[in-house]
């Protein structure tokens, strides 16, 4: 073979390698997202991306408001429109109404009270009266005790005052006082253990003394729990 037939063979498989290599770059940058060298399109999905974020973003301050719009007083409540209502997943009773809280009891909310049922985190319920008093129903599976477990609900409340007023069996009464959003509450809190969950009933009043808000939930209890048959 000739130094001019080599040149040729050498020039020819050259050729087939940086064609080779032209489609494959083609392909590479087919294959690429249109807009990675494309500023408008790179803004655009920098903008979608923190538009997602900051709707993330009002969710959890929403939600952080829902947890405690019941501490608003009831003519406050009132006065919010129909859209806030809604975001804030409380509806003001036009009737009694019977909701279940186990499979064989049902609960009983008068009404004209306030009720809240969004089954956030461990919050089952809450409903608010018309002389503002508040009752939240917390049920969650736990391993824990029943004094610790109520402490860690309320921290960030500025618990005070913790006291377990009585002890029938698994059932634990407990008395305390907790801030909210500037204004001191008495509570009082029936507590439930049973097969790993835990349940708390919690009466609180920043009104009521707490001798008449033991009262305030005792008969709260015996006329509206319904056990069905």
């Amino acid at each position: 073979m000739d130094e001019r037939s080599t040149w040729r063979t050498v020039l020819s498989v050259l050729s087939v390698i940086i064609l080779g290599g032209r489609l494959l770059y083609t392909c590479s940058n087919m294959n690429k997202p249109r807009y990675e060298n494309d500023p408008v399109m790179e803004s655009f999905r920098n903008s979608q991306e923190t538009m997602k974020e900051n709707f993330r973003q009002q969710r959890e301050i929403q939600k952080k408001l829902s947890n405690t719009i019941l501490y608003t007083n009831y003519e406050s409540l009132d006065s919010l429109s129909a859209l806030q209502k809604d975001n804030y997943g409380i509806q003001k009773l036009e009737k009694d109404s019977l909701i279940y809280i186990a499979l064989d009891t049902q609960i009983k909310i008068p009404k004209d009270f306030y009720l809240q049922n969004r089954h956030d985190d461990s919050l089952r319920m809450a409903f608010k009266s018309p002389d503002n008093l508040n009752v939240f129903i917390h049920d969650f599976e736990s391993k824990a005790e029943i004094e610790s477990s109520f402490k860690n609900l309320k921290n960030g409340a500025n618990l005070q005052k913790f006291k377990v007023e009585n002890t029938i069996g698994d059932v634990k009464a407990i008395s305390y006082k907790i801030t909210k959003k500037s204004k001191r509450y008495n509570g009082y809190a029936l507590c439930f253990k049973n097969d790993g969950f835990l349940s708390f009933y919690e009466f609180e009043s920043n009104k009521l003394p707490l001798d008449k808000l033991k009262g305030r939930a005792i008969e709260f209890f015996s006329q509206n729990m319904k056990e069905k048959k």
